[in-house]
């Protein structure tokens, strides 16, 4: 004891604080600031003896010996006692030579000597729950510097020993985080818009999420209906698959399906969409983003393109059921991200109408999109639609070139390709020979 002492405050416990300054009535008292080695390097400074005992206010010291002298060899280690599982604190003896040595991390220290201790530690965050329809909608909140709160989806506060040893960061262990109160501020969207993270332990969760098959009396509903349920038991999937049928626009179709989940988030695979033997449906969504609803790839044969068109979603449950008024598209106008794995080939042409309505309805929107922001990509896909072997396929995107320009490339008017009865009525129009469903 007969050594310098500085005590950091974490405002978290007024015992372990009266209990410092019993042992050492001398000690500076400090609030927590930023971290460790930014109050060693400064307190050295004045330090009037050879060490200086850093302590926390985390620490309960009723048991710890205070009469600890380092050996002649050890004189200038630094010696930490580490608590279970963190070998960077709570408790510092720091030779006056450390300032000799420009270090960052602690571990770059010439000679650190880590010792052992059981004491009794104040795990002072709180616990915050959350789920897949509210994850990482954070509310603001301030509260001392060095304050975490452990953001899980049990309520169940587990034993996380935090290193203030640098700058504070999100722990990640698994689906559990452990934040600091004044990350907050920066989190706008997901917990990678902090800088500073450590993963302790990487996610082995993997979801299984409801399967909604969705069509409107197709001729080949029932068969690719069959071979989605194949699917899933040829490969001991536990999703649970449902059939949303004949629902009038596709933005109902998907409320609907939202309705009957009873997952957070749902698959949607149309019926002209048949998954390919590698997608199992088993994608995890990552915790650390807030929710939106997921893109995977298509293969289309007849166009030689893969992207996210005519393939299956990931929708999110709670995002669906809050979109409210006419999109262009219902996917994009919320938060959305694209995975680039092909998840399904597609059934673009199985009879004429069928060809010549995805190829119009597709276009269409291409074409609005590269009108409003023009893309190399855009036109790219559009050109390939145009230019395709398959006659109904090359057809309907034509005629959606031509349509674009008859309505001026009105977004009211185009909404009109999304009811089933337009499409059918503008079909007639064009080739009244033709029959369809």
């Amino acid at each position: 004891m007969a050594f310098d002492c500085v005590c950091i405050d974490f405002r978290n416990s007024q015992k372990n604080l009266e209990r410092i300054k019993e042992i050492f009535p001398y000690a500076e008292v400090i609030p927590f600031i930023s971290n460790y080695h930014d109050v060693i390097k400064q307190e050295l400074k004045n330090c009037r003896t050879k060490y200086l005992w850093v302590l926390s206010t985390l620490c309960d010291y009723e048991n710890f010996n205070f009469d600890f002298i380092p050996e002649q060899f050890q004189q200038t280690q630094l010696h930490t006692w580490a608590v279970e599982g963190q070998k960077e604190g709570d408790t510092f003896l720091v030779p006056k030579q450390f300032l000799e040595q420009d270090i960052k991390f602690l571990r770059d220290y010439q000679e650190v000597n880590y010792h052992v201790t059981d004491l009794e530690y104040d795990f002072n965050y709180d616990v915050k729950q959350y789920d897949l329809s509210n994850n990482f909608d954070l509310e603001q909140e301030r509260r001392p510097l060095g304050t975490y709160f452990q953001y899980s989806e049990t309520k169940e506060k587990q034993k996380f020993y935090i290193s203030h040893w640098e700058d504070q960061k999100i722990y990640v262990k698994g689906t559990t985080y452990f934040i600091p109160y004044s990350a907050l501020p920066v989190i706008k969207e997901q917990v990678y818009d902090y800088p500073n993270i450590f993963v302790e332990q990487q996610n082995q969760v993997t979801d299984r999420f409801d399967i909604f098959y969705v069509s409107n009396g197709e001729p080949f509903e029932e068969e690719n209906y069959k071979a989605l349920c194949h699917h899933v038991k040829k490969h001991g999937l536990t999703n649970k698959v449902g059939w949303i049928r004949n629902v009038p626009g596709r933005s109902e179709a998907y409320k609907k399906a939202a309705l009957e989940s009873s997952t957070e988030y749902f698959y949607a695979v149309f019926a002209k969409s048949i998954p390919v033997d590698t997608f199992l449906f088993d994608y995890t969504v990552d915790r650390g983003k807030n929710k939106r609803h997921y893109i995977f790839y298509a293969r289309l044969e007849e166009l030689d393109l893969e992207y996210g068109t005519f393939n299956v979603d990931l929708y999110n449950k709670t995002l669906c059921l809050r979109t409210e008024g006419n999109f262009l598209d219902f996917t994009l106008s919320q938060k959305h991200e694209v995975v680039p794995v092909i998840s399904n080939t597609v059934l673009l042409s199985p009879d004429n109408y069928t060809a010549w309505k995805n190829g119009f309805r597709e276009v269409s929107k291409l074409v609005y999109w590269n009108m409003k922001k023009p893309t190399v990509e855009t036109a790219y896909r559009i050109k390939k639609w145009q230019k395709t072997e398959n006659k109904w396929l090359s057809a309907g995107a034509t005629d959606a070139v031509e349509f674009l320009k008859e309505i001026e490339y009105s977004h009211d008017k185009l909404l009109q390709t999304y009811n089933w009865d337009f499409c059918r009525s503008r079909f007639k129009q064009l080739y009244p020979q033709e029959t369809f469903y």
